[in-house]
Formats: C-alpha cells, sequence, structure tokens
C-alpha cells in the first residue's frame, strides 16, 4: 500500500482552573499542526522526540481499538506553538491529534466516547484530552457501570466577553512530581470548600457571572504544594487580579499560570505578569490566548503521499 497521510490541527488546553482538579479543561488558542505520514511497508521510523513519539502511539491506539493492524512505518512531523512540559496540555495535544489522524485514516469507525477512552488511558486523566479533543470548556468525570470504567462528559458553552492571558516560564513542573505533593486526604470542611468552589466555577463560566470567578478559582487541594516549586505564583496571582483579571491560577499541573479577564484588558494583563516576571528574575513568556471553540480538527487528508 502506497504511504498516505492526514494533518490534524490541535489546540492548548488549560486544566484545572483551580478547583476543577482532574475534571475541568479548556482550550485556548494555542496551536500544534501534526501531520501523520504512514505505510504498511519499510524500516521503521527512527527514535523520536516526545511529541512525535506521543503522537506515533496514538495513532497505533485507535488502530488497536478500531481492531485493525497499525502500519508499520508512522512518520509525525510536528508544527507546535504549545510549550513542553509547561501545563498547557502539549502531551493532550499530541495525543489527541494522533488518535484523530489514526481514526480519519481508518475511515471515521471511532465515535466520540471513544476517542475520550482512548485518549484518557493514553493520558491518565480526561482534564486536558477533552478539549484537546472536542474544544471549548468541557467537564468530564469517571464512574463504573457495570463493573467497567465509564467517562461522562459535558461541554458547557461559554458567553462572549472572556479572553485568557498567562505566563509560561522557561522551567517546567513535572506532573509526575508535583502530584507526589499533594495530600492523599483533605478535611471534610477543605472537601466542602473545593466542592463549592468548583460547581460555582462552573455556574460562573456558563453563566457570564465574571464577578464570581475571583471566588470561585479558589481551592485547597493542589496550587499551595505545586507553589514549592514555583514559591511567587500567588504574587503573579495578585498581580493579575490587580491589573483587572477576574481570576487567576496555575494552568494544569504549571509551570504556566493563567488568567481569565475581559478582552479590552487582556493585554493589561499580559502586562502585569511580563511586569511580574522581571520584579523577580523569572524568564518565560507573556501570552494572549482566547478560549477556542473547536478541538483536535482534519485539516488535510487522507490523502496518498
Amino acid at each position: 500500500m502506497s504511504a498516505r497521510t492526514v494533518s490534524v490541527r490541535v489546540p492548548a488546553t488549560s486544566a484545572n482552573l483551580g478547583p476543577g482538579f482532574d475534571a475541568v479543561g479548556l482550550a485556548v488558542s494555542i496551536f500544534a499542526t501534526i501531520t501523520v505520514r504512514v505505510q504498511d511497508n519499510g524500516p521503521p521510523a527512527p527514535r523520536q522526540d516526545p511529541m512525535r513519539s506521543m503522537a506515533a502511539a496514538a495513532v497505533r491506539a485507535a488502530h488497536k481499538r478500531a481492531g485493525r493492524p497499525a502500519p508499520r512505518v508512522i512518520q509525525i512531523d510536528v508544527q507546535s506553538d504549545i510549550p513542553l512540559g509547561r501545563g498547557l496540555g502539549a502531551s493532550a495535544a499530541a495525543r489527541g491529534a494522533g488518535i484523530v489522524a489514526g481514526n480519519a485514516l481508518l475511515g471515521g469507525p471511532l465515535d466520540d466516547q471513544t476517542l475520550l477512552e482512548v485518549g484518557t488511558k493514553l493520558e491518565g486523566h480526561a482534564d486536558n484530552i477533552a478539549p484537546a479533543l472536542f474544544g471549548g470548556l468541557q467537564v468530564v468525570a469517571a464512574t463504573q457501570e457495570s463493573g467497567r470504567r465509564h467517562l461522562e462528559r459535558v461541554p458547557v458553552p461559554l458567553p462572549e466577553g472572556l479572553t485568557g492571558a498567562g505566563f509560561s516560564p522557561d522551567f517546567s513542573m513535572p506532573t509526575n512530581e508535583t502530584r507526589e505533593s499533594l495530600p492523599e486526604s483533605l478535611s471534610r470542611h477543605d472537601a466542602v470548600f473545593n466542592s463549592s468552589h468548583a460547581a460555582l466555577l462552573i455556574a460562573a463560566l456558563a453563566t457570564g457571572s465574571w464577578h464570581a470567578l475571583q471566588v470561585a478559582c479558589e481551592e485547597r487541594l493542589h496550587q499551595r504544594p505545586r507553589s514549592r516549586l514555583f514559591p511567587q505564583m500567588f504574587d503573579f496571582f495578585d498581580a493579575a487580579r490587580e491589573a483587572g483579571a477576574y481570576c487567576a491560577y496555575l494552568s494544569g499541573g504549571g509551570s504556566t499560570i493563567m488568567a481569565l479577564t475581559a478582552p479590552e484588558r487582556a493585554d493589561a494583563v499580559r502586562q502585569s505578569f511580563a511586569n511580574a516576571a522581571t520584579r523577580y528574575e523569572i524568564s518565560g513568556r507573556p501570552f494572549i490566548a482566547a478560549p477556542c471553540a473547536t478541538g483536535a480538527t482534519v485539516v488535510a487528508g487522507p490523502e496518498p503521499a
């Protein structure tokens, strides 16, 4: 069989949004385009960097789930503005694009629920993979049905008038390391605090009650322990709010900090992050990134190469 190619454009994602730990994720307008080239004959592709390796593994996982043999040769090209290891879902982008590409190469036998299940198995949790696959604001919870793990996903429509600004430091905060610092349990008081704030977060975002976001983004599970690797984190939060942001939070496991704000205040919030970085002598990139309504999308192919 001749070689075939498909290209998929996929957004970055910002997970947790404070109290929505492992359950809430937002697609944002920073993108990667991943091109997959497959053929059934020829030498295996050489060892590849992390994003290429993750995308290739996702292509294989899609074939396995569809009950089809994976191509012998899978070559991946990545053009990405998503920083790796910074809490903006680079791994979810690579895996989501690989799953969608693999499904497209097979003629689309996998439905959305199956794509989510395959992606979550690869990624480990669904809060980044869901918005990478489907775009927008996604809420996902796992449960057991007939002894089998089931993922329930609900997209939350966002009203107009919200954008994001962020700061990505030049250092990473590896998720596997920061998760080890999280508490094994919470007091009843803290559990109620987190559940009530997560509920308020979704209500505020769904209804455009932006004034409630500052309170809604507060949480007592993961940001304080993770700040041991980024002690200035809460000062960055304060700087963003002083510049007019509705709220600020650690994106995913970090190290990126995100703020949600009105579009007309986005540049001031971005500048507040730049000023804080200068003050603390932390190198990195301030940016503006609006919510992105679309997830991983085939933009070319599949077609013979």
